[in-house]
């Protein structure tokens, strides 16, 4: 009778394991479970087994960190829904990160099962795929599929007034809230539509050049930011003037704007995709036996899960198989043996996600090492300044002021300066020729976004983290002493690297950064980039950065009059 109260006590603290390892979250845990898990030498011993799996993956010397970190936070968004129903709504969101390759996932989710027996979800899928579209691309879509059409601070006229601008691609004249707009609104969605469908038609009618431009190696990926420009920032678009030769002939061809209209059908079908017959429910089986794939036609076979399915009764039909079996690949990569020790639904869930990370491909990151101290010095930065300027002009073009102390973001060009102010839940517009200040209440959805930029790297970075530098870039320390660099602190690193134009062509791109060699923040940034037939780089942009404090920060909000 004292084993089996003993077994029972363990049981119910099971749950609570991973909560105990972290301090921090023991107030959640009722005091009976936290005594018997300081008494316990069984739950000590499941305990120290966690935390060695967790210590695998926390190491100051890991190497891939940053994306270690980026696979738990997603895999902890998928098995939220552990014990939930899971519906296409709930899966349609995660659908452009399972494509993402640098976030490959090793183990069965409660979203991937769903695409497992979900044939609408797994065509969704393999449509997306089919894209070919860039990681930066991939979470966009992302968050337009998970944003609601009901929340929104631009009414549909404001956005509507906008249309002629976004169908000419002239995004400068616009701003992000009015391109949200357009993109969630499914009324707006429809008009931009026809308006670019009355362009299409007139160009077709009166369009008789020969038309000589590589019209068929404009991809999607080329052309996706003109058709869904969801999450896009006209007032920091540093590459737009690349963009011009593209966007001037899509403007004029026929073809190409066959292709976007096409896409934009793509796309916003997939937003608009009704609910299949197919509801999942993923449950952490506490009694699952070890088997070995090929013992059992369990697709999930070796994995301690119990996948429930539910059709509509109205449904008969055997749902056909998927486009894409997630879960086939992956029965050779973990075994119950290494999940065994650790039970219960929240232990089990954690230990998956770690298990997850430990597992996760190995990248060459040799050339990153230096890349990946700065990008952990930007993460670090409480109050930076930074001033934009796209050569040959002396005057900044834009210049951005982020306080993650204070919860304050600033944008100041030359038309006019804008205050996001996250505490306050407002945004503050301020036309610099007339002085009149616009005040608007933010939306949850806006203040995420906003957020995500103060937390991101500052747009600073060449790429969102290091895993996304491509194989084919090289980092180089460069030699100062033909250099503008009167700080004898600073040392110059070129990271360079090729990629494909639309018209198939060589684009040769180089960021150069100054750093302080003590602390690894950048101190000034230089974009350039040059084609096959460029003897040299052509600078596109330069950035200086300068770190405040709190009072800084506020003395400038003081001086802009907000």
């Amino acid at each position: 009778m004292i084993a089996r109260n003993h077994e029972s006590l363990c049981s119910q603290a099971e749950p609570y394991y991973y909560d105990f390892l972290f301090n921090e979250s023991r107030e959640l845990i009722p005091e009976p479970v936290v005594n018997h898990i300081v008494q316990c030498q069984n739950c000590q011993q499941q305990i120290n087994q966690l935390e060695a799996v967790l210590s695998q993956t926390d190491g100051p010397e890991s190497k891939h960190k940053q994306v270690n970190s980026a696979v738990t936070t997603m895999l902890t968004l998928h098995f939220a829904y552990i014990g939930k129903p899971v519906t296409c709504k709930t899966t349609k969101p995660f659908l452009p990160s399972l494509l993402d390759t640098a976030l490959k996932i090793g183990i069965p989710t409660p979203i991937t099962v769903h695409l497992d027996n979900c044939r609408k979800c797994s065509e969704d899928l393999e449509t997306i795929h089919r894209l070919n579209l860039t990681r930066k691309q991939l979470r966009r879509l992302s968050q337009l599929f998970a944003d609601e059409p009901t929340r929104s601070n631009i009414s549909c006229a404001e956005a509507q007034n906008a249309i002629p601008l976004v169908v000419s691609m002239v995004f400068s004249e616009t701003d992000s809230e009015v391109l949200r707009h357009l993109c969630i609104c499914p009324d707006c969605r429809k008009v931009l539509y026809q308006r670019r469908e009355i362009v299409l038609r007139g160009l077709l009618k009166s369009n008789t050049a020969e038309n000589k431009f590589p019209c068929m190696n404009v991809s999607a990926r080329d052309f996706f930011d003109y058709v869904a420009p969801y999450g896009l920032d006209p007032a920091n678009d540093q590459y737009a003037k690349f963009r011009e030769s593209l966007t001037s002939h899509l403007r004029t061809c026929p073809t190409c704007l066959v292709k976007m209209q096409q896409l934009h059908e793509t796309m916003y079908r997939i937003v608009e995709q009704p609910e299949s017959e197919i509801t999942t429910a993923y449950h952490i089986n506490e009694s699952a036996k070890t088997r070995i794939a090929s013992e059992s036609d369990d697709l999930y076979a070796g994995f301690p899960i119990r996948v429930d399915i539910t059709r509509r009764e109205e449904v008969k039909a055997e749902q056909p198989v998927p486009a894409i079996d997630f879960t086939a690949t992956l029965k050779q990569k973990v075994s119950i043996e290494k999940l065994k020790p650790l039970l219960k639904t929240s232990a089990v869930a954690a230990a998956i996600i770690l298990m997850a990370v430990i597992l996760f491909q190995n990248i060459p990151t040799a050339k990153a090492v230096t890349l990946e101290r700065i990008y952990k010095a930007i993460e670090k930065v409480r109050n930076v300044h930074i001033t934009s300027f796209t050569p040959p002009n002396k005057e900044p073009t834009q210049e951005l002021w982020i306080s993650r102390t204070l919860n304050i973001y600033v944008t100041k060009t030359a038309k006019q300066s804008v205050l996001w102010d996250i505490a306050n839940k407002t945004r503050k517009t301020k036309q610099l020729d007339t002085g009149i200040i616009k005040t608007v209440r933010l939306i949850d959805d806006i203040i995420v976004d906003i957020k995500r930029k103060m937390s991101s790297t500052l747009d600073l970075m060449p790429f969102y983290d290091v895993s996304d530098v491509p194989e084919n870039a090289d980092w180089n320390l460069v030699a100062t002493k033909d250099l503008d660099t009167t700080n004898k602190g600073i040392e110059v690193y070129d990271l360079t690297w090729i990629e494909r134009a639309y018209d198939s062509s060589t684009v040769f791109k180089k960021w150069r950064v100054f750093a302080d060699s003590e602390t690894n923040i950048p101190q000034r940034i230089e974009w350039y980039e040059k084609s096959a037939s460029d003897a040299e780089y052509i600078l596109s942009l330069m950035m200086m950065v300068e770190y405040l404090n709190d009072n800084e920060i506020k003395e400038v909000i003081k001086e802009a009059s907000f």
